[in-house]
């Protein structure tokens, strides 16, 4: 289902807000447009962020300022504006309940985020006046699911990831006299690609080119005459892995006949106050997912039924959806509520949704919601399946995720890092047919945590820290990354390179395990790509800016196909010799920090720990992958590394990296230096890199390059 192009949009910043304790509101409907107390206000937008913008809140994004916004949602809040008409006022989404007056007469009212509604105005000037009523109540990550009976965002009642920051709004556009809906179906048959609205045929492709994933062919879309929009033709299907119990749910795609090694992340949203557009870093999140070669998303139940602009997105880069409607685990009971007029709100939501997601390509997959405890026969499971079978028929569907016996098959977990040695067992001996969540904790880039804490405040970084108890305290693991270097870490810079040395590590070793397993296991999806709020410490492979984490460029590396090993530990006191688990035809070498080859083979490989230097280097395929060990029973040696002369030579695209030096380079990362809040964004080819002595790797840049920050532990450029 698609809106043609041609209405007058009433987006901007020509409103108004005002907020009313109980019913005053009732008072103010048709006060002047000068009178006194009114703030300005943007649409599409949220209300706390106009709240920031006039200075009645401080910046949400610092320290723990967002406690200080939690009064806003027990308010009700009056947006209005001045309209012209004659003509009809389309609103695609008021967040949440809303009566909608016109010059102080009620016209409307509406409930639920996701479904658009429609007013009628007369000629001449009007008031046009929405109240915002008080956010519904809901649960928080610890409650409990049955008492939830709302289909809106989860994470914004409190979460692991984000604090209490409960959206209100008129959060997606408002258009005066927007043409009739047009509802598209897309179908692949005969060779012969046929698009129908209402029953006419609007588009007829002889042998369409297929539409194909990212990393398995090109994305293909043929535009619709007279709609503005574009379809591709495509077919997906899943079947039973290979080697699966005969009782196990289908967990392969497969694209056009291909099977899919699903290289995937979870979605979350772009950021906690969805409302306010932002367009530039949409397209740049997405952007990097596909230069990770990500095939495939799965938008959380936590979160949002994404945006129109997500869809026409992952259309263009060929990333696949797996879209789940807004419901989600609670910690403490996870039974969706069976009561009726529940059920009834969120199978009208998905009648509205489904129509106008389904004729996008990228489309995979519809999933009832995030950890729940039901399935196919739990009666608002049982309904939404029910209209996703009639609305996008063919469609795959899953009643939840994680499922299976135990929820065996797709497996939700672990989050954190499991240690030294347990890390590598657990991973290796995973039987999941897909791992659909999991993840490895870790700080924040050096520039978010500039922006985001306050200078005295950054240290001690665990948990008796009050600011860092507010900011990600679930994945605060400081007390573990003391322990894996030795207790020696004594400032905010070393805790936070080695958090995310661990995170990086940790969620590169997860997947590639994954990935040695396929095609029993279907694929991968880490927690999480992005964060909707900054954190201090998070599972998130980016920051809330946008630029990727050391994790971020491990798992792309996997992704790539960079060839793997498996080893039992990355600090081998009390082995006697190293050992590695390496595919056949992979050159393996074991390298000590000044370049010495110890042992090379062709597929797995050995070497006495004797020969080893402190810190060494596990090398494939000469540098397309790469693992830093150490021969002691932590990581502590690398904090000791002897320094190496590094060089740096880049233009506006490019940027050569030098190791001029008699010891290898360890844990080079670039970063770009500029300030945090300057526009725009440096993509570096790679990151996180190791160089032995005298070597040398080219990286391409893209963006306002301007002066870069490189650094590792044990040199700098």
């Amino acid at each position: 289902m698609v809106t043609g192009s041609g209405a007058t949009s009433l987006d901007g910043d020509e409103w108004q807000l005002r907020g009313f304790l109980g019913d005053e509101w009732r008072w103010h409907l048709d006060k002047p447009w000068d009178a006194p107390g009114w703030l300005p206000a943007r649409v599409p937008g949220s209300v706390l962020d106009d709240l920031a913008r006039a200075g009645e809140v401080p910046d949400l994004y610092r320290m723990r300022n967002s406690l200080q916004a939690e009064w806003a949602p027990e308010r009700a809040w009056i947006v209005r504006r001045r309209v012209n008409g004659p003509g009809r006022v389309r609103f695609e989404g008021v967040d949440y309940a809303a009566t909608v007056f016109v010059d102080g007469e009620k016209v409307a009212f509406h409930e639920g985020l996701f479904a658009p509604f429609e007013i009628d105005i007369a000629e001449g000037e009007h008031l046009l006046a929405v109240v915002i009523h008080p956010a519904p109540e809901s649960e928080p990550q610890v409650g409990r699911t049955s008492r939830v009976r709302i289909h809106k965002p989860r994470m914004n009642y409190g979460w692991d990831f984000c604090p209490r920051l409960v959206h209100q709004g008129i959060w997606r556009p408002v258009t005066l006299d927007a043409p009739a809906e047009v509802h598209l179906q897309v179908r692949l048959a005969d060779a012969v690609g046929i698009v129908e609205a209402g029953g006419e045929v609007l588009l007829e492709v002889e042998s369409p080119e297929l539409w194909w994933p990212n990393g398995m062919g090109a994305q293909r879309l043929y535009d619709v005459p007279n709609v503005g929009v574009a379809v591709g033709f495509r077919t997906v299907e899943l079947v039973q892995n290979e080697g699966a119990p005969p009782e196990a749910l289908p967990y392969t795609f497969v694209v056009n006949g291909v099977p899919m090694l699903v290289n995937g992340w979870n979605w979350v949203p772009v950021d906690a106050l969805y409302g306010v557009p932002r367009p530039h870093k949409l397209a740049h999140l997405l952007g990097l997912a596909a230069r990770a070669n990500v095939n495939l998303l799965r938008v959380w139940g936590g979160g949002l039924i994404e945006t129109p602009q997500f869809y026409e997105l992952c259309d263009r880069l060929g990333i696949l959806v797996w879209q789940e409607f807004v419901q989600s685990s609670s910690g403490i009971e996870n039974v969706p509520s069976s009561d009726p007029e529940f059920v009834a709100r969120v199978v009208g939501e998905a009648r509205e949704i489904v129509p106008r997601k389904r004729r996008h390509p990228s489309l995979a997959l519809w999933g009832g919601g995030n950890e729940l405890w039901g399935d196919d026969s739990t009666p608002v499971l049982a309904k939404l399946r029910d209209a996703v079978d009639e609305l996008d028929p063919g469609r795959a569907w899953v009643a939840t995720s994680p499922t299976g016996p135990n929820h065996d098959h797709d497996v939700h977990g672990p989050w954190e890092h499991q240690g030294l040695r347990a890390h590598y067992t657990h991973y290796d001996t995973r039987a999941s047919l897909l791992h659909s969540e999991f993840g490895v904790q870790g700080m924040t880039n050096r520039g978010a945590l500039e922006r985001l804490v306050d200078e005295g405040a950054r240290w001690p970084a665990d948990r008796t820290n009050a600011v860092y108890e507010h900011l990600g305290a679930w994945w605060n693991n400081a007390d573990f990354v003391q322990e894996a270097f030795g207790g020696r870490i004594g400032d905010i810079e070393t805790m936070r390179r080695a958090s995310q040395w661990l995170q990086y590590e940790g969620l590169r070793y997860a997947v590639e395990a994954q990935r040695r397993r396929w095609p029993r296991c279907s694929g991968t999806l880490p927690w999480q790509f992005g964060e909707s709020y900054p954190n201090a410490w998070c599972t998130s492979a980016l920051d809330h800016r946008g630029d990727p984490k050391p994790a971020y460029w491990g798992v792309a590396r996997a992704y790539r196909g960079a060839p793997s090993a498996q080893f039992a530990t990355c600090a081998w006191r009390g082995e006697s010799e190293v050992r590695a688990v390496v595919s056949d035809g992979v050159v393996a070498r074991l390298v000590n920090l000044d370049g010495t080859v110890v042992a090379e083979a062709r597929g797995d490989i050995a070497a006495p720990l004797e020969e080893l230097s402190d810190v060494f280097v596990l090398d494939l395929d000469g540098g397309r992958n790469r693992y830093v060990m150490t021969n002691a029973a932590t990581l502590e040696p690398i904090l000791d590394l002897a320094r190496t002369q590094l060089s740096a030579d880049y233009g506006s695209n490019r940027l050569v990296l030098s190791n001029a030096g008699d010891v290898a380079a360890v844990g080079i990362v670039l970063e770009d230096a500029r300030p945090h809040d300057e526009p725009g964004w440096v993509v570096f080819g790679d990151n996180v890199i190791d160089l032995l002595p005298g070597e040398s790797r080219e990286i391409t840049l893209q963006g306002p390059v301007g002066e870069l920050r490189i650094e590792g532990w044990n040199a700098r450029g």
